[in-house]
């Protein structure tokens, strides 16, 4: 890769992020409801942006709707970051238990239930209470809020994939919608101050999440997956779940992650990605014999964990450009967006996954080998070290597509990029209708050599050829 690179005929730095802006429309819409009075941002269940009545204190108000106000009055203040947060737990804390717990209950419920319609998963729900949420005791009282959502549903209203979700997660088990606030205070060892204080933390974080794309129907519905381009289809993407190529992947990329061999290791990766293309190509090509059905993108979040999230999410970006796909990086969430064609999306995602863990133990065995205190060990290195091999992979990935393109057009001709183009102009058409306009972000690195060297180094340890490339998989 050079130093710029053009997407949709424009030019644009080249380590840069793409991340989300909402275009004009969407904007004015925002500030609209910015400006209405009492209306915060984010979404909630109560006419939109996470709105719920003011505080009152009118003589023989009802305990639960007092509590309940106070609460939502007291988490309002906790997300601002004003002073009368303090006092309004101390309010809760003085007000009875049972009113208050059952508030509590009442409103995490109607927020998770509105989450759901915001288009977001349980997974996605659940490791946002561990990354936002200011304890592991809140981040579990995420998951009382989901486990107790999903025991009240049928399981007749709910998509497999959401089902397995909820029971990869191992919440806690309840057996009805109320009384489960003090089951987690007395599970937590909490006390009363501390208990109030962290479901307000909780109802802060929850009441102000965003909007997401859907890509699972929401519960309620039956499980069946309403006929927009932007979800997932019941199979997965598209069969990509059980399509035999993409199990050829995984088990290469298995191979890279397992050996011990840096050199071996971008072997198996670069199989891995002369496999995804070639397998493009294929689908191209009897798109284009047989004019069938045009196929249509979707989209998949994929979480990018801390530390150094932005030099993760330009590797996502990087990987997903060769991949045919396209990011985005929601900074505030610590997610990308990947949108693209279902086998190229899921290819991505499994590549990412590799290449990630095969950098972070590159890393890991440099700090190792370093004496304590070295530059191995510190942030600017390991910066460094990740951006560096981001560059290196991106270069590599795309010296293999081009070969791949080049043996394929000599094989059987031009005829199939057409079609790849056509994909490609619908993937750039679908993140204009979903995301708008987008802005850049320059990635924070440290300015440091050694980093970027031992970087470059762990993507580039072998000079591979196509030939090397095919002799070693035995193809």
């Amino acid at each position: 890769m050079t130093g710029r690179e053009v997407v949709r005929g424009v030019t644009r730095p080249a380590y840069s992020l793409l991340m989300g802006k909402n275009n004009k429309a969407r904007r004015a819409a925002k500030a609209k409801k910015k400006h209405a009075p009492g209306r915060p941002s984010g979404f909630g269940t109560t006419g939109g942006a996470g709105w719920l009545p003011p505080p009152t204190a009118e003589p023989g108000f009802a305990q639960s709707e007092l509590a309940r106000n106070r609460l939502v009055a007291t988490a309002r203040a906790q997300q601002q970051g004003v002073a009368s947060r303090v006092a309004g737990t101390e309010r809760l804390v003085s007000m009875p238990v049972a009113a208050v717990d059952s508030a509590a209950e009442a409103l995490l419920l109607e927020h998770v239930d509105a989450i759901w319609a915001g288009g977001w998963q349980p997974t996605e729900l659940a490791r946002q209470g561990r990354i936002g949420c200011a304890t592991a005791a809140a981040a579990r009282l995420v998951g009382w809020a989901i486990a107790t959502d999903h025991a009240g549903r049928r399981s007749t209203t709910l998509h497999h994939r959401w089902v397995a979700q909820i029971d990869a997660l191992g919440l806690p088990r309840v057996t009805g919608r109320s009384g489960w606030v003090a089951r987690w205070t007395l599970a937590e060892g909490l006390d009363r101050a501390d208990a109030v204080a962290l479901v307000v933390d909780v109802l802060a974080k929850v009441m102000y999440l965003p909007r997401l794309d859907p890509i699972l129907p929401r519960p309620g519905s039956g499980g069946a997956v309403p006929p927009v381009s932007w979800y997932t289809n019941a199979g997965g993407a598209m069969g990509a779940e059980t399509d035999p190529v993409l199990e050829r992947i995984r088990n290469l990329l298995a191979k890279a992650e397992s050996t011990t061999f840096e050199a071996e290791a971008m072997v198996f990766t670069a199989k891995a990605q002369e496999l995804m293309t070639r397998h493009a190509i294929d689908a191209a090509r009897l798109q284009g014999q047989t004019n069938g059905t045009r196929a249509q993108p979707i989209t998949i979040r994929v979480p990018i964990d801390a530390p150094y999230c932005d030099a993760k999410s330009l590797l996502l970006q990087v990987v997903a450009g060769a991949g045919r796909c396209r990011s985005v990086f929601h900074l505030r969430l610590s997610l990308s967006t990947v949108v693209g064609f279902p086998a190229d999306v899921a290819a991505v995602e499994v590549l990412f996954t590799s290449l990630l863990l095969q950098a972070q133990t590159a890393m890991a065995d440099a700090a190792k080998r370093a004496p304590a205190g070295s530059r191995p060990r510190s942030q600017s290195f390991r910066s460094a070290f990740l951006t560096a091999y981001t560059r290196r992979i991106g270069d590599r990935l795309d010296e293999i597509n081009q070969t791949v393109f080049a043996a394929a057009q000599a094989e059987h001709g031009s005829a199939f990029l057409p079609v790849l183009r056509s994909r490609a102009d619908q993937v750039d058409e679908f993140m204009a209708e979903r995301f708008g306009d987008l802005i850049e972000a320059p990635v924070r690195r440290g300015f440091d050599a050694a980093g970027w060297a031992s970087g470059r180094r762990a993507a580039d340890n072998a000079q591979l050829t196509y030939g090397e490339v095919l002799a070693s998989s035995g193809s």
